[in-house]
């Protein structure tokens, strides 16, 4: 018993890690940067699929907890983002942290569905 719950917590910290660098790297300095619409919404894009990859990973490799895993992997972008944007508020940044939720969410699910089918 106290393994599984080792192992759930380091699971946990090692997502937190994930997300807070995918949230700094990606998400920060995808709202951040100076650059055309384009640029940005391609960087964005780019952010929300690394989103969904890490978040099918594991839910494949965890699947008990996802939802505290798609937690710990989003959190950090979204806080990093709304704190950007109570300095510098724009309505798009309220869809970015949804989708941002959604493909951690979507991405963990999958991977859940992808290890019960393995079995």
């Amino acid at each position: 018993m106290k393994d599984v719950v080792k192992s759930n917590v380091l699971g946990s910290l090692i997502t937190l890690v994930a997300g807070a660098l995918i949230g700094f790297f990606g998400v920060f300095v995808s709202v951040f940067s100076d650059g055309l619409v384009y640029e940005r919404l391609v960087t964005i894009l780019i952010v929300l699929i690394i989103y969904g990859i890490v978040g099918i990973v594991l839910g494949f490799l965890k699947p008990t907890y996802t939802w505290l895993y798609m937690l710990s992997l989003s959190m950090p972008g979204v806080i990093i983002l709304a704190l950007y944007s109570s300095r510098e508020f724009n309505i798009l940044y309220v869809a970015y942290i949804l989708l941002i939720l959604a493909f951690s969410f979507f991405g963990t699910k999958t991977g859940k569905s992808m290890k019960r089918k393995k079995k």
